[in-house]
Formats: structure tokens, sequence, C-alpha cells
């Protein structure tokens, strides 16, 4: 199960108005493990959604030309990247700490279950 945390990355309600240099980074990010970690699910999860509405950040970055992203922006990179879930919190607010860290021991522990039963199916070769 991966979490993305990233120190000293732009938040992940940031984004330029063309591509965002944070979503190419995450996807080539997600190649990576996809290939050393074939059938481990992957769960992105946009952090500081709060900074959304928050004024400064915003004029911040409509000087640079950018915006947040958005939901559904968010929802196409997890489709992109070929991630399991995408979930958004704000750990400022308290807003859907409970529902991420729920969702993600849901995936897991159905991921568990699911290894544990193609294991049992696999048949017994002789040579």
């Amino acid at each position: 199960m991966l979490l993305q945390y990233l120190k000293n990355t732009p938040p992940a309600s940031l984004l330029a108005k063309k591509k965002s240099p944070y979503i190419y980074m995450t996807l080539q990010w997600s190649h990576e493990v996809n290939h050393f970690c074939r059938g481990i699910p992957i769960v992105l999860v946009g952090c500081k959604t709060d900074l959304r509405k928050d004024k400064e950040q915003l004029r911040k970055l409509r000087s640079t030309q950018q915006e947040p992203i958005t939901y559904s922006q968010g929802e196409e990179a997890c489709r992109q990247m070929k991630a399991d879930a995408y979930l958004e919190c704000s750990a400022k607010f308290r807003e859907n700490i409970e529902a991420v860290f729920k969702e993600t021991a849901t995936i897991a522990l159905n991921a568990m279950k699911k290894a544990k039963r193609q294991a049992k199916s696999k048949p017994c070769t002789i040579l």
C-alpha cells in the first residue's frame, strides 16, 4: 500500500494551467512503483485541500498563472497512473482523515485476501 507524500514538492492542490509538473512527476513516479511493486495497491491522496479556499494561496497561484487542482483532475491522474483509489483530505481542518485511513485499510485487506485466494488456487506442478 502506498500513500504518496514527497517532501519539498508543491502541495497536491496546486496545478499549472497547462500540464502540471506535479501531476507529471506523479505519473513518472507511478511507473517505477508499478514496475518494482507489482500487485501492490496504490492509493493517491490529495493533501492540503484547504489550500483551495485559502485566499493568500489563491492569490499566489494566480500571480503565476496557476490554479488549484480539482477533484476531477485528481481522479484523472489516478486513472492515468492506474491507482486503486483517489482520496482527498485536509489535516488542518481534519476533513476526510479518517475516511482516507479506512479506505486505505480496506483496499490493503482486500488485496491481502485476493493474494491469499490466488495462492491457494495454484495447481501443484510435478517435475
